[in-house]
């Protein structure tokens, strides 16, 4: 007896091949709901600012040669960062606006890439391999090449998943290694 698979109103088709193909798409979607958005990162919210939740997209920086790359090879990002529940920056203290950074893994290098609101997007590039994302409250000019005040939300880039986390110190009972 032939399968027979409605594919629009009115419209039968009897053939296993179809049904074999609804079902390796139905289970391709389900897979890739269950692997992590390599080019998405959630921050997560510290206890300055529980009730905040932010996003940040990347995709590879567009170039007349495919992705753009630095001087050394690394690959360039876009990135898109938005914000929502930030609750006023004085609520934690003598801060009055919210910073975005990104850091190399290690924190030997970091950059300032913009003003956070909630709810508005914050764009910029980022040419790290492996690398953070925080959001900190701060106050004044700011520029310094640091942050001063408190972490609100915070996330790891993709790569960072592959990182072996014995050898950091602070999850190695603070031994160096």
């Amino acid at each position: 007896m032939p399968v027979m698979v409605r594919l629009s109103p009115g419209r039968l088709v009897r053939s296993g091949a179809a049904v074999v193909g609804c079902l390796t798409l139905l289970a391709t979607l389900g897979a890739a709901e269950s692997r992590p958005d390599l080019f998405k990162i959630d921050l997560r919210p510290t206890e300055a600012a529980p009730s905040a939740s932010g996003v940040a997209l990347l995709s590879p920086a567009r170039s007349p040669f495919g992705i753009a790359l630095t001087r050394d090879g690394r690959v360039i990002f876009d990135v898109s960062f938005t914000a929502t529940g930030l609750p006023a920056p004085s609520t934690l203290g003598r801060f009055d606006h919210y910073v975005l950074w990104v850091a190399r893994d290690d924190l030997g290098e970091m950059q300032q890439l913009g003003l956070v609101r909630s709810g508005q997007s914050v764009t910029s590039r980022v040419a790290y391999n492996k690398f953070l994302i925080v959001v900190t409250a701060e106050s004044g000019a700011g520029g310094a090449g640091k942050w001063t005040g408190p972490i609100v939300l915070r996330g790891f880039a993709p790569s960072a998943l592959l990182e072996n986390f014995s050898g950091k110190t602070m999850f190695n009972g603070g031994m160096p290694q």
